[in-house]
């Protein structure tokens, strides 16, 4: 091989015997996977690779470990080659069970199983749910006097309760439910939020308690299409298993990195695809990795799903989990009956 692949080669093959091993990288541990080249020249490439920021020594006797730049290289090289450890889709597969009507619970289901199948914290940012298009509006009266509001898209249903006053009725509900249907159906959500003063002045006072209902639909989809933040950590024990003294440190900043969640949205953004972080040493991240995928239903992106942990985990099994996920998320969409 060329010198260029050979060191991409042998940081790759270094990066995945640390993960598997957590033993210090030296010429010797890495000659299996080299062996025509000599003992000499695979020092020189790893003082070299030192040099380029690929590797540091924790001690100056010891062996070496891999850097964020190494992670990167090894994280971007898997993402590309597709070369996933698909034993971790069955265990994906053995937390995916009846789904919710519900879009917001069933993607905050589906963030607790992803957590629960990789032994990871997830984090799920939602923040496309106003680009959605309206299908339909029920208001449907409950007999405590409040409401549900169900909102029919294009990527499933949002729902949301709503306090009503005691003197609206039932048919009150109905007719605003027909009047909302109407006036937005294959309009957005933020279309229905920035016009829907305009409808209330318009439609008058024909029903009662119609701008009550207006006002508390409106309120609660404007709640529903703001970013939001959930984490979930559904085995926070199993995070520490296997680290060592200096990963235990990392493990502990990724746990105090999850209670800010403007460090997690700044870091979660609207991407194409897997997209991948490493935190360096300088940052709110030291130590962990963060992971993170679109979720797209019918072409809108509405949300993002992350993985976080330690720099030293299995990726092929957290990539593979993740990936699997999003994809399955597209068939949520349900029937042309919804």
């Amino acid at each position: 091989m060329d010198k260029k692949s050979r060191k991409q080669n042998i940081v790759l093959a270094a990066v995945d015997d640390y993960i598997k091993n957590a033993q210090p990288i030296t010429s010797a541990s890495i000659n299996v996977h080299f062996k025509d080249l000599s003992s000499a020249t695979l020092r020189n490439e790893l003082n070299a690779l030192e040099s380029m920021g690929y590797f540091k020594q924790l001690h100056t006797s010891g062996g070496r470990i891999p850097t964020s730049l190494a992670y990167q290289e090894y994280v971007n090289s898997l993402l590309k080659s597709n070369k996933f450890n698909y034993k971790s889709i069955q265990s994906v597969l053995n937390q995916y069970d009846e789904r919710s009507v519900s879009l917001i619970s069933t993607l905050s289901s589906l963030a607790k199983r992803l957590s629960r199948a990789t032994n990871c914290p997830t984090v799920l940012v939602q923040h496309g749910l106003k680009n959605l298009t309206i299908k339909n509006i029920q208001i449907v009266p409950l007999i405590n006097k409040d409401a549900l509001l169900l909102v029919e898209t294009d990527a499933g249903v949002i729902d949301d309760s709503l306090s009503l006053d005691a003197n609206i009725e039932r048919q009150s509900c109905e007719e605003a439910s027909l009047y909302l249907t109407q006036r937005f159906k294959n309009k957005t959500i933020s279309y229905m939020l920035d016009n829907i003063n305009d409808v209330c002045l318009n439609a008058g006072a024909q029903m009662i308690g119609f701008k009550q209902l207006i006002t508390s639909v409106a309120n609660a989809l404007m709640q529903v299409s703001k970013t939001r933040c959930d984490v979930s950590n559904e085995n926070p024990t199993k995070l520490f298993e296997g680290l060592n003294k200096y990963e235990m440190e990392d493990a502990k900043t990724v746990f105090e990195f999850l209670q800010d969640k403007d460090n997690i949205t700044d870091l979660v953004k609207d991407e194409d695809d897997i997209r991948f972080t490493i935190g360096e040493d300088d940052s709110k991240l030291k130590g962990g990795m963060i992971m993170s995928a679109p979720i797209v239903i019918n072409g809108v992106p509405i949300a993002s799903l992350a993985l976080v942990g330690p720099r030293r985990i299995d990726y092929s099994s957290v990539a593979a989990a993740l990936k699997f996920m999003v994809n399955q998320i597209d068939n949520l969409k349900g029937d042309n009956n919804g």
